[in-house]
């Protein structure tokens, strides 16, 4: 469906690949994807809005549509490796780890680019094949040591692997090579969190959605550290920029919620952790939440059941079992 331009501030009304270029490369992606629908609409098929319509794509986390878009490029419009690089990252995007792992197997390991080991290693996370992941990573480490994907991707699985001592050196690595990096500045984030720096978390975090403002966990996670500071203000500001973008994304529905406990907004609390409760309703964390959220409302006995349950996940907290006191008496 063609996007109309004509109520965007500074935008023309007649849209070029020209335009939705320029506006990709200054990473301004939603203006970009408004002109390139036009485009598209009236028409402009040829390769080179093929191209920039697929990389969108892989900028949007659309792993169906990039596929889509690689599937009309003519034969010649990407080189061998473009091609196979693109194909992977789209099939990842879609979570099919197995299909990528098989485009790589005719493939010698010593013709494999760095980036061609970054979607190898992707797939492997994703299959959650720890021996094998292990195993090219110390290769792909032997040949790119300096590269900030696979560093990052390193770091970000010893971190999955409750190894944050292990992982820290790699996340170092990562942003020093990688300091415009999406990956790098994540798992930056996620160090300076394990290291206690929360402010400087957040800066990370700002960053990456500066590299990607597509991508809607940098902002959920600034919103969330924001609330663990305090800064219910700052984080007001932070989620109503992120919920008009990434209203479905369900992690920002869970800080939403925390930030509705924040002002005593307990029925708007509820229905952002509603939308939330599929993605996480079996995390300590937000069974927590859930019984806060109860009590607040005055339903005492499914706030003492939650309270119950996240004691059964987590252990016994003082001030949970205060609570559940305070309910019970």
């Amino acid at each position: 469906m063609a996007v109309s331009l004509a109520g965007c501030e500074g935008l023309s009304t007649s849209s070029t690949y020209e335009s939705a270029q320029n506006a990709y490369d200054q990473g301004q992606y939603r203006i970009a994807n408004a002109h390139l629908n036009d485009v598209l609409a009236k028409g402009g098929v040829e390769d080179r809005v093929r191209k920039l319509q697929l990389d969108l794509m892989l900028k949007y986390g659309d792993g169906n549509r990039a596929v889509a878009a690689l599937g009309q490029l003519s034969k010649n419009a990407l080189s061998e490796q473009e091609r196979r690089l693109a194909l992977a990252h789209a099939l990842l995007l879609q979570g099919s780890a197995q299909r990528v792992i098989k485009l790589y197997d005719p493939i010698l390991l010593d013709d494999h680019s760095e980036q061609d080991l970054r979607m190898l290693l992707w797939a492997l996370v994703q299959l959650n094949d720890e021996p094998m992941f292990e195993k090219r990573l110390d290769y792909a480490l032997g040949r790119y040591p300096d590269s900030a994907h696979i560093n990052a991707l390193a770091a970000n699985r010893l971190y999955d692997l409750k190894k944050p001592s292990e992982a820290g050196a790699y996340a170092v690595t990562a942003i020093i090579n990688g300091k415009d990096n999406l990956e790098a500045r994540l798992v930056a984030g996620r160090k300076a969190i394990f290291d206690g720096n929360l402010e400087t978390a957040i800066e990370h975090y700002k960053k990456a959605h500066t590299i990607n403002p597509l991508m809607p966990l940098p902002l959920a996670n600034v919103a969330g550290l924001q609330l663990d500071l305090g800064q219910v203000d700052a984080a007001a500001d932070t989620l109503k920029i992120a919920v008009d973008n990434h209203s479905e994304y369900p992690f920002l529905q869970w800080q939403l919620a925390r930030y509705r406990v924040a002002i005593g907004n307990f029925q708007g609390a509820r229905e952002a952790k509603d939308r939330a409760v599929r993605a996480f309703g079996n995390n300590a964390e937000f069974i927590l939440l859930t019984a806060q959220i109860e009590a607040g409302l005055g339903n005492k006995a499914l706030a003492l059941d939650n309270y119950r349950r996240f004691v059964r996940e987590a252990g016994e907290l003082p001030q949970v079992m205060a609570k559940i006191a305070e309910l019970e008496g």
